[in-house]
């Protein structure tokens, strides 16, 4: 009989407890690999989201820019605004390639609320990588639709089944004609699910004759981009911000909450391993008289240090790989869990499986696993096997 079949039969034995035991550090597994694979997914996801607004640098109305930008990302209309004349005095920055003012509003079609942006074609300047069938708008009234909008409204509306189709639309409670004169290809970002007009169309329907939501940026010298903002400021009612900082102040949120996370699986691994301690306890007092039998026909101490030790490392490894496997099928769901806790979302998916979190999830656990066995095994190992054989 090998070590890993008195191993087996030793946790055989005791179902109800190794179950328990391994259930333990997989509920702290599970949540540990989410938790990182989630991470990776979201931040990789927003990276991508704001590297597709082609713009360096935003300049909203002054206020809280940051908050300006995520109302932007959802969709949303940013109640304050700039100035149309601040538009010039932007361009006149030094440093300054393009500057493309936008407006932000939604309407009601198919019972939907959609994303509509009024651009200018300097958006064609920040956003190279844009195919449009059809052509750009240039008359009120003109729109442009996403790749995933056209698909949709193709299917469901009645209305629109090609280039040239007008669609009747709800914008702040206005009954308004919108002709489609191009279809933007698909670009795995939000702009897939969204609608393009005029700067000016979108300002009609919007109330906001005379004024824009955001101006992106690009610069021609990256290295400039301090003073350019600083510049920028100078602008009354004008706030800039770099893309970057947006980024990192993702960054700095979600490690925030990761950070509180961690502390709260750190404590159930701990519980975890404590419990794996109990245990092995429980096992070496049950098992005395076999300890005791094995030390007498030959065991060396070291042989049943090995067999308790392994004996807690089998439930970590067996609760850790239960807890990867669980949370790969739950990261894969990640989109649907965390829209019920975060407003911005990235458009691509962010339930991606990760190698990384997965060897973390493993290794964290064991390790936990073989020092919560070393002081069980150590009592098993310095059994007397003449004391062990008289207990009863």
């Amino acid at each position: 009989m090998n070590l890993f079949t008195i191993i087996w039969d030793g946790l055989r034995r005791r179902k109800i407890r190794s179950v328990l035991s391994i259930l333990g550090i997989a509920i702290a597994a599970t949540a540990l690999f989410n938790l990182l694979a989630l991470k990776q997914g979201y931040e990789s996801g927003m990276q991508k989201e704001l590297e597709n607004m082609g713009a360096q640098v935003v300049a909203v109305a002054k206020g809280c820019p940051y908050e300006a930008i995520a109302v932007i990302m959802i969709g949303g209309q940013v109640p304050a605004t700039l100035p149309e004349e601040a538009l010039e005095q932007i361009r006149s920055v030094p440093n300054i390639a393009t500057a493309s003012p936008n407006v932000y509003g939604a309407y009601n079609y198919l019972d939907l609320s959609h994303p509509l942006i009024g651009i200018t074609p300097e958006e064609l300047k920040l956003k190279s990588w844009w195919k449009i069938q059809g052509r750009f708008p240039e008359n009120f009234g003109e729109i442009v639709l996403g790749s995933v909008e056209a698909a949709v409204f193709t299917e469901k509306s009645g209305e629109f089944s090609q280039i040239g189709d007008t669609i009747t639309v709800d914008a702040l409670g206005k009954a308004v004609s919108l002709k489609v004169v191009g279809i933007l290809e698909s670009t795995g970002s939000k702009d897939d699910y969204s609608t393009f007009t005029t700067l000016e169309t979108a300002q009609k329907l919007f109330n906001l004759e005379g004024r824009v939501v955001a101006v992106n940026i690009r610069v021609n010298e990256i290295s400039q981009i301090p003073q350019t903002i600083e510049a920028l400021e100078a602008i009354p009612d004008v706030q800039a911000v770099t893309i970057a900082q947006v980024l990192g102040t993702i960054r700095n949120l979600v490690a925030t909450g990761q950070n509180m996370l961690l502390v709260v699986m750190l404590v159930a691994m701990i519980i975890g391993g404590l419990g794996t301690m109990n245990t092995m306890l429980m096992t070496v007092f049950e098992r005395t008289r076999e300890i005791g039998l094995m030390k007498a026909i030959g065991a060396s101490r070291l042989q049943v240090f090995k067999l308790f030790l392994l004996e807690g490392m089998f439930i970590s490894l067996a609760g850790s790989l239960i807890g990867v496997a669980a949370g790969s099928a739950a990261t894969l769901m990640g989109d649907q869990i965390l829209k019920n806790f975060v407003s911005v979302m990235p458009t691509q998916p962010i339930g991606q499986l990760s190698w990384y979190a997965a060897a973390v999830s493993i290794l964290f656990p064991v390790t936990v696993g073989i020092f919560s066995s070393i002081y069980p095994a150590f009592r098993a190992a310095g059994l007397n096997p003449v004391e062990a054989l008289k207990n009863e």
